[in-house]
């Protein structure tokens, strides 16, 4: 578990290997153009689609045993290209930049036991440069190599370790992995990048369905790459949220006004950007599934971040996990289907079918029931989770089970539920940001009419008070401080 508060200035651990070290590389058999400057990042997550893998490939079900390896093109081949070339959304198609330019490629690897297994490694860049065809020759040109310094990495990795044999899952393998949605895919393209790279530069043997690397009878194959540190300056940081529900979370409760909600929502919605956008206030969107293609290029088209905020405020199995006991199980067996963690369609199953990206959710109420436990957002491929700081028992940003968890320190419930004055509303507010280092805090769109009109004003009084990030950002900055 680590803490953003406790890391030292936010002390960034990686790898590199440097345009110095070209000759090193030629005379272990990669060709010129297989090679480019690189940073390495031992990242310990779940990469995309890295725990479903991890079960289906390795039989293993605990995340805490899956990492990331991320590659990067380091300067000066980067700086040949424009910034947002690697911030394309249709091209990085997985999003797993975190915020740095130049990620190249990534790899999904778990540790079970000495032995290292590769279940999935991929590089948007290369493999989708297509939609950007004015960029497409000169990308395949300097980083076609990027498989094989992935290769190169993942063996550095297994050193680093301690561990004894590497796992490479051959070809047919993988493509056996492949969802039939996705066909067709290019057979050779996996033959290269699975079977032939290895062959080239390692010596392995064949243990089906996986390839065998034995670390030790390699080590003098594998180039290591230079241990450094990089800090990111500690500052306070404020992340300004909206929970975007209109008036689903009232419909029993307070029928009234969740039909005032569901009528004047977008208009609010619209009224909030507008005004952030006169600000240059960047804030994180939560929003409800069943609504979530209305909204969302109106949020996005502002560059604000959004995540999900459950399908429909409410959860199919609302039991808290200390009420559960062995209903868990007895409901897993019962509802299994296809290898899923619950063949019936929960929460998260349903907002994954709205769109399959999105790296954040937060509970409905800050409910943490056993439907949001971290396996399971693990497994349908979250990298954050934003709940009330009581109900996640910190107050500060931390990784805990290859799980981002951010804590929303306080929210507008009280202008709502106890009428409160917003003048005392603001005041207390301000004051809990001026203790705090960190403080996440949510207002709601159907709450709007007690706040919004004095939103602008509130905004000119927190945003010099400390530096303003989203939920993303404050998750990407996590994701690296916790980097091996």
């Amino acid at each position: 578990m680590i803490s953003v508060e406790s890391a030292p200035q936010g002390s960034v651990l990686f790898r590199e290997i440097s345009q110095e070290r070209l000759t090193e590389f030629l005379s272990r058999g990669y060709k010129q153009r297989h090679f480019f400057p690189h940073r390495i990042y031992f990242l310990p997550k779940c990469g995309p689609e890295g725990f479903k893998l991890a079960k289906r490939m390795c039989g293993v079900t605990d995340p805490d045993k899956s990492w990331q390896i991320n590659l990067y093109g380091a300067s000066p081949i980067i700086d040949e290209f424009p910034l947002d070339l690697f911030f394309d959304a249709e091209l990085m198609w997985h999003q797993q930049q975190f915020g740095q330019k130049g990620q190249v490629g990534t790899a999904d690897v778990v540790v079970k036991g000495d032995r290292l297994y590769g279940t999935n490694y991929l590089s948007d860049l290369v493999q989708r440069i297509a939609r950007r065809r004015e960029f497409k020759t000169k990308i395949e040109n300097r980083f076609n190599g990027w498989h094989r310094l992935l290769l190169n990495s993942i063996m550095s990795f297994a050193l680093d370790k301690g561990l004894k044999s590497v796992y490479s899952p051959r070809a047919e393998f993988i493509l056996r992995q492949i969802p039939p949605w996705r066909l067709p895919v290019g057979k050779a393209l996996f033959q290269r990048i699975y079977d032939d790279s290895l062959h080239e530069h390692f010596q392995v043997t064949k243990e089906d369905p996986w390839w065998r690397i034995d670390v030790g009878e390699n080590r003098h194959r594998i180039i290591l790459p230079e241990k450094k540190t990089e800090s990111i300056p500690r500052r306070k940081t404020i992340c300004l949220c909206h929970d975007i529900e209109r008036g689903k979370g009232h419909t029993t409760y307070d029928p009234e006004m969740a039909s005032a909600a569901d009528k004047d929502g977008l208009r609010h919605l619209r009224d909030m950007i507008a005004i952030e956008k006169q600000m240059n206030v960047k804030a994180t969107y939560h929003v409800l599934g069943c609504f979530f293609d209305d909204v969302r290029e109106l949020i996005e088209n502002e560059g604000h971040c959004i995540a999900f905020h459950s399908y429909n405020h409410r959860s199919d199995r609302l039991w808290p996990l200390w009420k559960m006991q062995g209903k868990i199980s007895r409901l897993l067996r019962r509802e299994k289907t296809n290898g899923s963690e619950g063949g019936y369609r929960d929460q998260l199953e349903k907002v994954r079918q709205v769109d399959y990206r999105i790296k954040g959710y937060r509970p409905p109420q800050s409910k943490i029931t056993w439907e949001v436990s971290d396996r399971r957002l693990c497994w349908h491929n979250f990298e954050w989770l934003a709940s009330s700081a009581l109900s996640l028992g910190i107050s500060a940003p931390q990784m805990e089970h290859r799980l981002i968890k951010i804590p929303i320190l306080f929210d507008d419930f009280a202008l709502y539920k106890e009428r409160m004055p917003y003048a005392n509303w603001e005041r207390q507010a301000i004051a809990r940001i001026m203790e705090n280092d960190f403080v996440a805090f949510s207002l709601h769109d159907c709450y709007a009419p007690y706040w919004l009109p004095y939103y602008q004003r509130l905004l000119e009084k927190i945003r010099d008070l400390g530096t303003l990030k989203t939920l993303d950002e404050v998750a990407a900055e996590v994701v690296f401080v916790s980097a091996q």
